[in-house]
C-alpha cells in the first residue's frame, strides 16, 4: 500500500500543477493590455534604464507566517498595478521568500541610527 498524498499536493495536482514562484504577469487578465499605470505615469520622470531594473508597482500585499515545524518564517508578496486600458487591478509579480536571520546586521558590525550617548559614535 502506497502512502497517501498530502492534501495541499493533491489540490495543486488537481487544479493544474505545482505553483512555481516567482510568477510574473505581463498583461491584464481582463483585456490583455500590456500597459500598466505606474510605468506609464513615470515614463518621463524616471530614466528607462531604472524602470527596467526596478519595476514600479502601485501597491504590494505582504503576508509573513511561521509554519509549524519550520525553523524560519516565510514571506509571501504580491506586487500589484492597474491596467491603463480597463482599470483592472491585478498582480504583476507573486513571490515567496524564506526569511533567515542575518549575523552582524550586514553593516560590518557597526550600529545603525543615532549614537546611544550624544557626542559618541
Amino acid at each position: 500500500m502506497q502512502p497517501r498524498e498530502r492534501r495541499p499536493q493533491r489540490r495543486r495536482r488537481e487544479k493544474g500543477g505545482e505553483l512555481v514562484l516567482p510568477k510574473h504577469f505581463d498583461k491584464c487578465p481582463n483585456c490583455g493590455c500590456t500597459r500598466r499605470f505606474c510605468e506609464e505615469a513615470l515614463k518621463d520622470d524616471i530614466p528607462a534604464k531604472e524602470l527596467e531594473e526596478h519595476m514600479p508597482v502601485l501597491q504590494s500585499g505582504e503576508f509573513t507566517i511561521h509554519p509549524p515545524g519550520k525553523l524560519f518564517p516565510v514571506r509571501l508578496m504580491a506586487l500589484m498595478d492597474v491596467c491603463v486600458a480597463c482599470g483592472t487591478v491585478y498582480a504583476v509579480v507573486l513571490t515567496k521568500e524564506h526569511l533567515r536571520p542575518t549575523l552582524g546586521g550586514g553593516n560590518g558590525g557597526k550600529r545603525q541610527g543615532p549614537p546611544l550617548i550624544p557626542g559618541r559614535g
